[in-house]
C-alpha cells in the first residue's frame, strides 16, 4: 500500500522561505549600497581642482566683504571672478556646470570641502606666522 505524506502548508511555505532567505538578503545587501565611486564627466572640474578653485572664490568673497581686493586692478567683484576664472584656466560656465555636478553628489561636494577647510585654515596658518591658532568652540 502507498502512503503519502502530506506536508502542512505552513511547512511547506517555511521550506520555500529558507530557501529563498539568501536572495533575498544578497538582493537587499546589493541594492542598499551606494557607489562609493562616481565617474567625473567630461567637462567637469576634477576634484582637486575644483578644491583649489572653491578655496580661492571663498577667499575672494571675504575680501570683497571686507572691503579688500586681491589685486589692485580688481576695481569690482565681476572683474576678480575674471581673473579668478584666468588663474585657474576655467570659463564661468565651466565652474558653474562643475558646482551643478557636485551639488548633485553631496559626498563629493562634501569631501572637497572638507579639503577646502583644511586648505584654508593652512593658509591662515602661514599668514600668521605659524601662531597657535585657537580652536572655535
Amino acid at each position: 500500500m502507498l502512503h503519502l505524506q502530506v506536508m502542512p502548508s505552513a511547512m511547506i511555505f517555511k521550506n520555500r522561505f529558507i530557501k529563498i532567505l539568501p536572495f533575498v538578503f544578497a538582493y537587499l545587501l546589493l541594492s542598499c549600497h551606494s557607489k562609493s565611486y562616481v565617474a567625473i564627466p567630461a567637462g567637469i572640474l576634477p576634484p582637486d581642482t575644483m578644491m583649489a578653485v572653491l578655496s580661492d572664490v571663498h577667499i575672494m568673497q571675504a575680501s570683497a566683504l571686507q572691503g579688500y581686493s586681491q589685486n589692485d586692478k580688481d576695481t569690482s567683484i565681476d572683474q576678480a571672478y575674471q581673473s579668478l576664472w584666468k588663474k585657474h584656466h576655467i570659463t564661468e560656465s565651466t565652474y558653474t556646470q562643475s558646482m551643478q555636478f557636485y551639488c548633485d553628489h553631496a559626498r563629493l561636494l562634501d569631501s572637497i570641502y572638507e579639503k577646502v577647510l583644511t586648505n584654508l585654515n593652512q593658509q591662515k596658518v602661514e599668514l600668521m606666522g605659524h601662531k597657535q591658532i585657537p580652536a572655535n568652540k
